[in-house]
């Protein structure tokens, strides 16, 4: 039994992740995972690779699979709390609900949706409350 890891090319990290883990009497996979742009490695020599283990490259040693360190998931927590709240933004700004409210303009249906983004902004950023932040958090549904 082999076991491949897919690593995709990019990471908005100095790290990458492993997405995908493979256990195969086969060869290495030649299609990448949902079209994401990355390189299946070998791993049957660490077994316990998992998804979601950093993976950096040394010079001296190659590639390195490691679990991620508390400090790995305050970063990757931080990316992923931005990447909601610039999410958020960008849905209000071409449904400028705060600017129809601010008019004078708003319907029932605007007001509520604007008080769902704004509970969603608050959830987010109270995510750092939740115990077992930042290794597990549960984040809110998007509105």
């Amino acid at each position: 039994m082999n076991r491949y890891a897919f690593v995709p090319t990019f990471s908005q990290t100095s790290f990458l992740l492993v997405t995908h883990v493979l256990d195969t009497e086969g060869g290495a996979p030649t299609t990448s995972p949902d079209g994401v742009q990355g390189n299946w490695h070998d791993v049957t020599a660490y077994s316990g690779v998992q998804v979601g283990w950093k993976v950096e490259y040394f010079f001296d040693k190659g590639l390195v699979f490691t679990e991620l360190t508390y400090e790995d998931h305050l970063t990757l927590a931080s990316i992923y709390m931005q990447q909601r709240f610039d999410e958020n933004t960008r849905r209000l700004m071409f449904n400028p609900l705060q600017c129809k409210v601010d008019l004078g303009i708003a319907t029932p249906a605007d007001e509520a949706a604007l008080i769902t983004y704004k509970r969603y902004i608050i959830a987010v950023s109270e995510v750092v409350n939740q115990p077992g932040y930042p290794s597990t958090i549960n984040w809110p549904a998007t509105p």
